[in-house]
């Protein structure tokens, strides 16, 4: 007796124990998970929490400014009017007043608690003498606005700094020409103002807070939204822009999809296997086994960290993925087995022992695909990698364990092919009638025409460019591409990559020498073909220096008196800004560079060609440190990538060593891997060919694409290996592997496809692709395992020692 039948035999003699065992740990596990497990996405925790850069980025943001940027772009505003420059003014004092958000009670406290009272109608002094960017130690660092535009100009051999709305309230018949100048500012145009003059900016400065969760986000952004309304901004002329608003609308919009989406994919795949088996029992077996699956996965990834981010949203879909299958695998052996009158006691143990061993493997080799998600080194990954291996092992250990006790307990089922089933059945065996003649009668054909496209499928993924950009994974009637879309024809890119550059120690930047040095690196930055345009002291000098000296335009200081005495002017003027773009010791400056492409990969990019040119330019004089949240994406994103090439090629060696153990047979467990890998390469190519650049996102199907092309293999070529030992007909042996293996791969490979499907309505690209991409992938491994598979057996690759039991 085999290990496989003494455990049958056990969990069947055992049952009524071993089911309460089930339903105690089930009620405990959820109990805990209510009372324990939150949801929570720190974007910190998730992504960069072990990068030092990210940890140095954190200290530059702190000392100056971050890039972490919500941009509300108000269409179709008047915008230095005595009406619009109030309530703009009531807008930013409120915004800046956002306090922290309340985590327990899930609410932001109404900001209009701490704003001051709007002035009279005819009271225009509120803009004087008024630092208009807002700091808070709420939500919110600061708020920009043209409420902080300054007018620099000369007046009687003297700087004299002017807030344009404060003219324009002071001076309405000056209007204007206010706007005239405030368009051709370069400090203002295209960041605070659009270039008709139409349209205006309010930048919200969020607090940097690595501890943020991505449901706390949106609730701060609804927050700033609803103050806009309130204080007379219509909503549908507000256009939110910026890293933070598409982070944060991306991890709503997953998170709705998700919740939205998945309790319907569930429901089609149980409407699917009812439609297979054409009986209740089945669909009901299923649920019952995958829900405890899931909840005792939830449970153990609660357990590793309490609070559940929107990458674990992936760990209910990819548990069902597993134990539909094994589910699936096991009633359709069960009931072939009572077909060929066997009595129900061993159609129960024999069902169980020949399944059982291949999902053994199955689960094992997804568990190693799974694992391969270690080697991403962010601890989200990692988590994610270990909690879906231990999902993947509780739904073989479930499977294998409540399927028999249920089919011990059940009355035995009607034969399979009568009634309604039968229609079924008869389709199913003509599908594997035709695919069994066609792979066995032309397999070199087969295996040449498998060539082909996997030789287009190789070529399509060397072209493959990965990067992620954020809002266009929303579809293009979406308020956040149209959004995007309004501001960048309107505006500057909200692009950013920030450069701190450090003089010596004991220098500053008052040496005019390295003020020049900086000057030429910053021109060096903007001659880059991927930046729009550069922020920072420099521009603030030059303007100075115009307005002081108009007949020496376009030049530099040329002492270290004069920089001082600019910067002194400036301040004493009521100049504001100037902390933001250089430290109090005057040592070190930041660069606020903005791209023309949302792409984190492109950004990372810019900054490594930046710190290549700061050290040709700067040299010895200073140093630059090139970040950003984009750069630093950018960056961890490669690690993704060098770290799943690791765990793919970590999963492919262990796979094809299982496969060679389990199918007793080096030759057989090599070329297995071939289908194997297929699925894999068809969906790179895929992706390669068809777009310009593959969103990050698609990543997270490469490891189910490994799954689900392993998965079945192992199914088809276990059962061959039996087959092949009980008769030397080798034709024979593959008909017997289609009658019971490939009718259950089919019936899982449509249950899934099917069962997914939906998603594929999603406006979101990270959820669509699950019922696109996903389902392509599962077409291609069934077809591969009922064609390439047989072909390959019938010319000799896959030949197993056939001893005749």
């Amino acid at each position: 007796m085999c290990r496989v039948e003494r455990y049958l035999r056990s969990v069947i003699k055992w049952r009524w124990s071993v089911l309460f065992l089930c339903a105690a740990i089930t009620v405990a596990a959820l109990v805990y998970i209510f009372t324990t497990g939150s949801f929570g996405s720190s974007f910190g925790k998730m992504l960069l929490g072990e990068d030092s850069a990210y940890h140095q980025y954190l200290k530059r943001a702190r000392a100056f400014s971050s890039d972490e940027l919500l941009i509300i772009a108000i269409e179709d505003v008047d915008v230095l009017g005595a009406d619009t420059l109030k309530r703009l003014k009531r807008v930013v004092d409120r915004v800046g007043a956002i306090p922290s958000y309340d985590a327990d009670t899930k609410v932001v406290a109404d900001a209009r608690v701490d704003a001051p009272e709007p002035a009279a109608d005819d009271d225009f002094g509120e803009f004087e003498d008024d630092d208009n960017q807002v700091e808070s130690a709420g939500e919110v660092e600061r708020v920009s606005s043209v409420l902080d535009a300054q007018r620099i100009t000369r007046v009687d051999d003297t700087l004299r700094v002017e807030g344009y709305a404060d003219l324009a309230i002071a001076h309405p018949e000056q209007k204007a020409q206010l706007l005239q100048e405030l368009r051709n500012d370069p400090m203002a145009a295209g960041l605070l103002v659009s270039g008709d003059g139409h349209h205006m900016t309010v930048v919200v400065e969020m607090v940097v807070d690595p501890n943020r969760t991505a449901e706390r986000g949106p609730v701060v952004v609804n927050r700033i939204v609803e103050i806009f309304v309130e204080e007379g901004f219509a909503r549908e002329k507000l256009r939110l822009v910026g890293f933070v608003a598409a982070l944060f609308a991306t991890m709503e919009e997953s998170k709705f999809q998700v919740q939205v989406l998945f309790p319907f994919v569930a429901l089609v795949l149980l409407l699917v296997v009812y439609l297979m088996f054409r009986r209740l029992w089945p669909v009901a077996l299923s649920l019952a086994v995958s829900l405890v699956g899931v909840i005792w996965t939830v449970a153990v990834s609660v357990m590793w960290d309490p609070q559940i981010s929107i990458l674990l949203a992936a760990v209910p879909p990819m548990t069902l993925i597993v134990s539909f299958s094994d589910m699936i695998h096991l009633c359709s052996a069960y009931l072939l087995e009572l077909s060929n009158g066997k009595s129900k006691d061993d159609a129960i143990i024999a069902s169980g022992i020949d399944v059982g061993r291949a999902c053994v493997y199955t689960s094992m080799t997804t568990f190693v695909g799974f694992v391969g998600m270690s080697f991403v080194p962010t601890p989200a990954f990692r988590q994610l990698g270990a909690v879906l291996g231990f999902g993947v092992g509780m739904a073989l250990l479930l499977a294998v364990t409540l399927v028999p006790i249920a089919f011990s307990i059940m009355r035995e089922p009607k034969e399979w092919r009568m009634g309604p089933t039968s229609r079924v059945q008869r389709v199913l065996d003509s599908v594997l009638d035709h695919s069994r003649r066609l792979s066995t009668g032309r397999p070199w054909l087969v295996i040449a025409v498998f060539s082909v496209v996997t030789g287009v499928a190789v070529y399509g993924t060397s072209q493959m460019y990965i990067d992620a950009e954020f809002t266009s994974r929303f579809g293009p009637d979406s308020q956040v591409r149209k959004d995007a879309d309004f501001f960048n024809k309107k505006f500057a890119r909200a692009n950013f990559v920030q450069v701190f550059v450090d003089a010596p120690e004991g220098e500053d930047w008052l040496d005019p020498g390295r003020f020049e040095r900086l000057v030429a690196f910053q021109n060096a930055i903007n001659e880059d073909k991927d930046v729009e345009r550069t922020h920072s002291l420099v521009n603030l000098i030059q303007r100075i220096h115009d307005a002081l000296n108009p007949e020496l335009k376009g030049e530099l200081p040329q002492s270290r008196k004069t920089l001082a005495e600019y910067f002194m002017l400036f301040e004493m003027q009521g100049g504001k800004g100037l902390d933001h773009l250089l430290d109090f010791d005057r040592r070190s400056v930041v660069l606020n560079v903005q791209i023309k492409h949302e792409g984190v990969r492109v950004a990372a990019a810019v900054g490594d060609r930046l710190a290549e040119r700061s050290v040709e330019i700067l040299e010895e004089h200073a140093r630059a440190d090139i970040t950003g949240i984009l750069s630093l994406l950018g960056h961890w994103l490669d690690e993704i990538i060098y770290g799943q090439g690791r765990g793919l090629l970590f999963t492919f060696v262990i796979v094809a060593i299982m496969m060679c153990i389990g199918l007793r047979s080096i030759r057989v467990g090599l070329w297995s891997m071939l289908p194997n890998m297929l699925p894999l390469l068809v969906l790179g190519g895929y992706m390669g060919l068809a777009h310009d650049f593959v969103d990050s996102d698609a990543l997270m199907l490469a490891m189910l694409a490994i799954g689900i092309g392993v998965d079945d293999t192992i199914h088809f070529l276990m059962r061959y290996r039996i087959e092949s030992a009980r008769t030397s007909d080798r034709a024979e042996a593959l008909r017997r592997t289609y009658f019971f293996a490939g009718r259950a791969i089919i019936i899982t490979t449509v249950t899934l496809a099917l069962g997914f499907a939906p998603f594929a309505m999603g406006d979101y690209y990270s959820v669509r692709m699950f019922g696109t991409l996903l389902p392509m992938t599962l077409v291609v491994a069934l077809l591969a395992d009922l064609l390439l598979v047989p072909a390959l057996v019938q010319v000799g690759a896959m030949a197993f020692h056939q001893e005749k039991t």
